[in-house]
């Protein structure tokens, strides 16, 4: 009797083991995905919050709106820039999954017209303040450069 008391305790205790493993397995899986799903939600409102209006404004005009920061279209080229800092930040910090971010952007964020206009607004923006504020936007385009190269 005693003898299959301890193996219905060792069968226990081995289904109870597999039981965490799968348990962990399963939420990691889940984790990965939750963070992969926030960033394509993330970049979706990134894309309709500030990359799409940026896309409107050519290089030339851009060229225009930057000579004038007291005026409205300034602040909104700020605006948008701050909202693709913001989204660099969770890209930076692990918030954002960053192979799903290279996989949506790469080819438009660092590289191309828009690649050009984000450059060009924040060469602005440093030139004016004397220092760097949008280093999240700038780490991002250079790990995606980078990335790139491989």
């Amino acid at each position: 009797m005693e003898l299959a008391n301890i193996i219905v305790a060792v069968v226990a205790a081995v289904l109870s083991l597999v039981s965490i493993i799968f348990s962990i397995y399963t939420y990691s899986k889940a984790l990965i995905h939750d963070r992969k799903q926030a960033t394509l939600d993330a970049y979706l409102l990134l894309q309709d919050s500030a990359l799409d209006s940026l896309n409107h404004i050519g290089i030339a005009e851009l060229k225009e709106i930057l000579k004038e920061p007291r005026s409205s279209r300034y602040k909104d080229v700020s605006g948008y820039v701050a909202r693709i800092e913001h989204f660099c930040v969770g890209v930076n910090t692990g918030i954002y999954d960053k192979q799903t971010v290279y996989a949506l952007a790469h080819g438009y964020l660092d590289m191309g017209v828009m690649n050009t206009r984000i450059v060009l607004i924040l060469d602005r923006k440093k030139e004016m303040a004397g220092k760097e504020y949008y280093e999240n936007i700038r780490a991002v385009i250079k790990w995606m450069k980078e990335k790139n190269k491989e």
